[in-house]
Parts: C-alpha cells; structure tokens; sequence
C-alpha cells in the first residue's frame, strides 16, 4: 500500500487533486485509517491514476473521465478516443481557418485597407421550408467549444449508421447571446427516423423563413444577421421562433475564410 503522498510522486498529481478525486468519487482510496483518516492506495490503482493522466492530456474531462474507468470497457475506451480525435481535428481545422483569416487582414492593413468597413450587399429572400429530420445534440455552451459538439453529432451519426442528408446546421435559441454559455442546437439532417435509449431523430418545423447568404468568416457574419433583422422589421414580419445557420462552405472546403458560405435563416409571420 502507498500513502498518499507516496502516490502524489507515483501519479505526479498533487495530494490536493487526489483528495479532489476522493471527493468526486473519480479515484476513491483503497485504504482509509478510521483511526487518523489517513489515506492508501494499492498497486492495482496505479493503471488508474496513470489512465487519468493520460485521459486529461487529451483533453477528456473528469466527468468524462469517470464514465470511462466506470465502464472499465475497453470497446468504451475505444469509442471515446475516437471521438475525442474528431473533436480535437476540428478544432484544429477550426484554428488552422483562424490564422488564415488574421494573415489575411494583415495582408489588408499593409495595404492601407479599413479592414472594419464593409460593402457587402445582402439578397433577402422568403423561403416556405418543407419540416426535415435531424440528429442534434442541444447544450449549453462556450463558442469556443463549438467544434466539439460538432464533432458528437457527426459521431453519432457514424456509429449509429445514419447518413448525413444535408449540411450541418446550428439553432440559437438565446435571445441575449452569450458567447460563454450559448444555448446552441448543432444539427445533420438524416434521411430516416431513428431512435435508441441514447439518441434519437427530431423534426425541425417547416414554415415561413427569411433567408440571406453570407459569404465570409464567421466572425463577422453579424452583418448578415443585422440586414436580415432590418429587412424583417421593414417589411412588417416578426420572428417566430430561434434562427438558425447552415453550413454550405466552411473549413471542410479548404477554401480561405472569406469564401466561406453560411445561409442564415429566421422562421417569421406576417404581424
């Protein structure tokens, strides 16, 4: 048995943080004296604070963490990883696209280019959307993270054996938005109904919608929302439920950021 500071040198953890894991259950020690509460831990725990180690520098979280030595499965294990790997490939895609568009205005500043003007023109167009099927996953969560959820949704459609029937698609359901804790919906539609104790399909409504295209990066699709806002106002429509973004070109194109296609849609009525 090793106490818990021969296991702090072991691991290369601070006894704080295995006091932490205690807490929450994640890594309990083997041994607790009821005399002095002085914790020990076996051989056999080494593979475990060696797995949580290793877990955490691909960027697993500890609740993720938990569920994986809970299962002690090692298809489990398996599938994880290979999510984590697509999760982790779209954030560096998505970092890849992000340097890519700083040089770009770099390039533009050099050049003596307002680089915060803007002389885009947006067409505004009315679109009655037929209701389409969807595997989602709804959370609450940082933008910075956005990839991420990405990634889930397009795992689940590959372990399930479902075929992704469109683009990817976005709903933000805020009505103040906050790029910390966004309540974000990343949507694929799928060409058949489909549900598990897991996961399942939903129906996105059909109806009326106004719809714009834009084309750049992502961060300045804000003028696409502020013409199509202005466009809904003037003409006497009001905004029924959350908008929502499709994905025609984006960093899977290998295009440059400012070609980027997003079509941004908002389900409006008549006041």
């Amino acid at each position: 048995m090793y106490t818990i500071g021969e296991f702090s040198q072991i691991g290369k953890v601070s006894t704080k943080m295995l006091r932490h894991y205690d807490k929450i259950g994640l890594l309990k020690p083997e041994y607790i004296n009821p005399e002095n509460r002085y914790r020990f831990y076996s051989k056999n725990q080494i593979k475990d604070i060696l797995l949580i180690n290793r877990l955490k520098t691909y960027r697993f979280s500890l609740d993720e963490i938990g569920k994986i030595l809970q299962k002690d499965d090692l298809s489990y294990l398996k599938g994880k990883i290979e999510q984590k790997i697509l999760e982790l490939t779209q954030e560096i895609r998505s970092s890849q696209y992000l340097l890519i568009e700083m040089k770009d205005e770099i390039e533009l500043l050099e050049k003596g280019e307002d680089i915060m003007a803007s002389n885009r023109k947006f067409n505004i167009t009315i679109d009655t959307m037929k209701p389409f099927t969807v595997l989602s996953i709804r959370e609450t969560i940082s933008m910075d993270n956005i990839c991420s959820l990405i990634g889930k949704v397009f795992e689940n459609i590959h372990r399930h054996g479902l075929a992704p029937a469109g683009e990817c698609m976005t709903i933000y359901y805020d009505k103040d938005f906050d790029h910390d804790n966004a309540d974000v919906e990343v949507c694929v539609p799928v060409n058949c109904e489909y549900k598990t104790k897991d996961i399942s399909t939903r129906t996105i409504d059909g109806g009326t919608y106004a719809h714009t295209t834009f084309i750049g990066p992502y961060s300045e699709i804000g003028e696409g929302y502020a013409a199509i806002l202005d466009w809904i106002k003037e003409n006497s429509y009001e905004v029924i439920r959350p908008p929502y973004e499709r994905y025609i070109k984006g960093p899977g194109a290998k295009c440059s950021p400012k070609d980027f296609v997003t079509e941004i849609y908002f389900p409006i009525t008549k006041k």
